[in-house]
Formats: C-alpha cells, sequence, structure tokens
C-alpha cells in the first residue's frame, strides 16, 4: 500500500536522522510525486541521512558540480542532441501524453492539515538556496550554446497546454479544486512542505520541459557527467577506471533516456546530475552487457517457454530488444509515468538488475496473448514502444516469478 504524502514529509522532516531503511521500504510501493526526486537521492546515497552533516555535504557537492568542465565532442554532442530532440517529441510533445507530468507532480495532500509544524530550519534553508542558484534551465550556456540550441531559440516550439484545470481553478476527475484555483491555499500549503524539506531540489516541474529546457539541461548535465568520467579515469589506474566505465560497448547515447526520469523529478541540473552519475555507478556493477543478456534469455525461455518458442518461429528479434531494455532499465519503451513508478522499486531494491530481468519477463508474461498475434517486425515494434501498463501488477507478478524461477548465474561469475 503506497504511502501517503504527510506520511513521507515526516520522514523527509527527521530532526537529525533520516530513517532511509524505511523511505526504501515505503517505495517500493511507489513514491508521492511531490517528494519523489528527494527520496531518490536518498535511495542513491546522493542526500546522507545523516542530517547533522548535510549543509556541508551540499554545498561541497555543489562546488564540485560547478566546478567541472562541461563541453564534449562535437560527435558525441550532435549525436546526443539528436536523441534528445526524439525522445522529447515523443515523450513529451505527442498528444498521448498530453498531461503527464503535470498528473505526477500535481499530487494533493488529502489527509487534513497539509502544513506541518517543525523546528526552524533556516541554515538549510540557507544552504538549499545557495545550490539551487537561478533557475539554470532558462539561461543560455554563456560558454557557448551549441548550434542546435541557437536554431531552437530562434524558433522556438508553440507552449503547450498539458492541463487547464491546473491553472484556472476547474474541478479535478475527484471533484476537488486544482492546485492552482483562485485561492491558491492547497498550493501554498504545498509550497510550505516543501520549503521545509527543500535541499538540493525545489519544487518538482509541475509541466513538461520546452524542447529548449530540455535540451539545455540535458548538455549541461551529460557534459559535466562525460567530463567527470574522463576525469576520474585520468586519475585512477586502468582497473579503477574498467569499473566505472564499464563495458566497452556501452552506448552512450542511452544516457538520454537514463537521465531523462531525473529531470521529471528535479527541478535543478545540480540534482539532476547527482541522482544520474549515482544510478550510472550503480549500473556499471551490474554484470557484462553478455552476461546480462545471457542471464535474462535464459529466464526468459525457462519461465515461458511457449512464448519463446513462438519469438524463435516467427523471427521475432528479441535478442535485439532484450538488449535495449538491458541498457535502459525500460526508460526508453515505457511511458515516463511508468518508468517513474518503477524505478521507485528499482532504486528502492536490493538487487536492481535480478528485479530488472524478472519485471522484463514479467512484461513478455503480460503481452503474452498480444504478441502471439503479431509477426516478427511488429512484435518488435511494440516491445520498443510498450503501450501503458500496471506497474505493480508487474512487479508482484516479477515476485512471484523470482519465487519459482531462479535467476540464472551471471557468465561473469563462472570465469
Amino acid at each position: 500500500m503506497s504511502t501517503n504524502l504527510q506520511d513521507w514529509v515526516e520522514l523527509l522532516n527527521a530532526e537529525q536522522h533520516v530513517q532511509v531503511d524505511k523511505l526504501r521500504e515505503h517505495a517500493r510501493h511507489g513514491v508521492a510525486a511531490r517528494v519523489r526526486g528527494e527520496v531518490w537521492l536518498y535511495l542513491l546515497e546522493v542526500l546522507s541521512e545523516d542530517k547533522t552533516t548535510e549543509i556541508t555535504s551540499l554545498l561541497s557537492l555543489n562546488t564540485t558540480y560547478q566546478a567541472l568542465p562541461h563541453e564534449i565532442p562535437s560527435e558525441l554532442t550532435a549525436s546526443l542532441m539528436k536523441i534528445a530532440l526524439c525522445h522529447h517529441t515523443k515523450r513529451f510533445r505527442n498528444e498521448t501524453y498530453a498531461g503527464l507530468i503535470s498528473s505526477l507532480t500535481a499530487e494533493k495532500v488529502r489527509n487534513g492539515n497539509s502544513s506541518i509544524k517543525g523546528k526552524d530550519k533556516q541554515n538549510q534553508n540557507q544552504a538549499r538556496s545557495y545550490l539551487m542558484g537561478g533557475d539554470t534551465r532558462n539561461n543560455n550556456n554563456k560558454n557557448g550554446v551549441s548550434p542546435l540550441l541557437s536554431s531552437i531559440e530562434k524558433n522556438p516550439p508553440p507552449s503547450i497546454n498539458l492541463n487547464s484545470n491546473l491553472n484556472g481553478g476547474t474541478k479535478d476527475d475527484d471533484g476537488e479544486e486544482g492546485m492552482n484555483g483562485e485561492d491558491g491555499e492547497e498550493d501554498d500549503n504545498l509550497n510550505t512542505l516543501r520549503s521545509q524539506l527543500s535541499r538540493i531540489l525545489p519544487p518538482p516541474p509541475n509541466s513538461p520541459p520546452s524542447r529548449h529546457a530540455y535540451i539545455s539541461i540535458i548538455e549541461e548535465v551529460l557534459g559535466k557527467y562525460y567530463n567527470s568520467e574522463n576525469l576520474l579515469g585520468k586519475n585512477n589506474d586502468e582497473i579503477t577506471k574498467n569499473i566505472y566505465y564499464g563495458d566497452e560497448c556501452e552506448d552512450k547515447n542511452n544516457w538520454i533516456y537514463l537521465v531523462t526520469p531525473f529531470i521529471c523529478v528535479l527541478s535543478r541540473p545540480v540534482g539532476v546530475f547527482l541522482g544520474f552519475q549515482k544510478l550510472m555507478k550503480r549500473m556499471k556493477i551490474f554484470p557484462s552487457i553478455p552476461s546480462r543478456l545471457a542471464s535474462f534469455l535464459t529466464l526468459f525461455r525457462t519461465s515461458l517457454p511457449e512464448l519463446h518458442s513462438y519469438c524463435e518461429d516467427e523471427q521475432v528479434p528479441y535478442i535485439q530488444v532484450a538488449m535495449s531494455w538491458m541498457t535502459t532499465l525500460l526508460a526508453k519503451e515505457m511511458w515516463l509515468s511508468d518508468v517513474l513508478r518503477l524505478w521507485d522499486a528499482y532504486l528502492a531494491s536490493d538487487d536492481m538488475f535480478a528485479l530488472h530481468c524478472y519485471v522484463c519477463v514479467a512484461i513478455l508474461s503480460t503481452c503474452k496473448e498480444t504478441l502471439e498475434e503479431l509477426d516478427g517486425s511488429e512484435a518488435k515494434l511494440f516491445l520498443l514502444d510498450l503501450p501503458p501498463l500496471d506497474v505493480d501488477r508487474l512487479l508482484q507478478d516479477a515476485a512471484n516469478l523470482r519465487v519459482s524461477f531462479p535467476l540464472p548465474r551471471p557468465v561473469d561469475d563462472e570465469v
């Protein structure tokens, strides 16, 4: 059962020690949209559970981030920006996704008084203000804007009105007034909540990023990440470098898909960067890509033998699909609302890779009847652009599969 917003705020507003174990336990059932970004940063160990060292830690993280260069090779920039533009169009501008981010972040407090009393947190708020600075999404890069950004600025895309009830004070599906109604009282209360618990992040985005804003933050965050990895490689021996860089066939274009969920839940590039950096570090301890594929495909064959045989007979390129699933954590193929809910469970898991394998098989099981009506090319397109899914049901199916079918041992462990 999911935890309501007030319970999340009470956990996050602990005076000296945040109970990350409880955050992790609750996150498996879904995180309240209003605090998802901060909870993710705790689960990824960006934010420390010891709040007595919080200010010093945050200032240090921000200083390190600001000092990183953001320039990357022009060929890589062009490739990343091309993928980013396509992904933004597909996931943020497609009418199918209208209202997505609004509905994800405009969660209401339904349990009585939404304001929570607490001791004065002036020092934390000062550190938070220092860390946030201005909204860099709306500022051009003074150290050189890419040609793509310049062309976008000259021909900006039309504004998107995702959800009119958020701006007009009309009733939502539950008959309650929208957060940004005329009185604005509920919005003020939520802002008060956020002012108490915000540190490295302001309130989450309440509308999809414009194309310019999305490309701008992608360019800054991935540029700094690229340089941080290069710096790490130069300052460490080859063994450490291989640990951080992972498999040589890693496709940097996948960075776009893996960073986008953080853009959905965090409003400042520094927060997006820190969350993405920790996720990538966690993924680098996964088995090598060939081993990931071997484990997943063996699990697929043993748990769904009929569907596996059908895919073989119809020449469904399921290995190509599996390659994408194993390297993007389904962030490329699933609806963003589903990705955010799924990643709540992923980031809270003690073994993200194993959970991911079982979730992938659960998706195949859920879509089995549909897949058996498609030919090979149609099945491939379907699996690379999944329909909306019941993520809670997928996670339950994955748990059941885990009981019945042990995950095959990675090839890396057998060497």
